[in-house]
């Protein structure tokens, strides 16, 4: 198995070399997502909770380029125990059939327990807009399932990303 690429290190069958991020990343946060003939629905067109899917596969890139990997232990990473506590998304043109969609993320809103994200799903070379959406996630501890404070470690990560939205 071919080692895995990414700011946070490389990864290997065998072990795992951490790096320092020495680059910022940039936003709006952009990821690729493979549109696959089941994600269709009867008339050729992209399913439109598959919009949610692609956009929750991005957020999770996003977060292991920051250095929150999920498969740490909630002790090294408290930030993993959040929910969608809302999701607004206004479909603007279908999908139609297989190929490639970007996704670009920006945060837009880190609060004590909460933080926004506005996605826009384009056809792979940005000429078409199909969608934009605007993601709330709360953070919750994992004792009493009440939201709670992001960690200052992951305000330090998340924090700085953050942009107004568009009026």
């Amino acid at each position: 198995m071919a080692p895995a690429r990414g700011s946070h290190g490389i990864r290997g069958a065998d072990a795992v070399l951490v790096y320092s991020n020495a680059m910022p990343l940039r936003m709006p946060f952009r990821s690729i997502q493979r549109v696959y003939f089941d994600d269709l629905d009867a008339l050729n067109i992209l399913h439109n909770v598959r919009f949610l899917l692609f956009m929750e596969r991005a957020r999770g890139e996003l977060l292991l380029e920051l250095g929150f990997r999920w498969e740490d232990d909630i002790a090294v990473n408290p930030d993993k125990y959040h929910v969608v506590a809302e999701h607004q998304i206004k479909y603007l043109a279908p999908v139609r059939g297989e190929g490639e969609l970007e996704i670009a993320l920006q945060p837009t809103h880190l609060g004590r327990s909460s933080a926004i994200l506005n996605a826009k799903v384009k056809s792979r070379h940005g000429d078409v807009l199909h969608a934009e959406a605007t993601t709330r996630l709360v953070r919750l501890d994992p004792v009493t399932q009440k939201p709670c404070s992001w960690s200052d470690r992951f305000r330090a990560a998340y924090g700085p990303l953050v942009a107004p939205p568009p009026k």
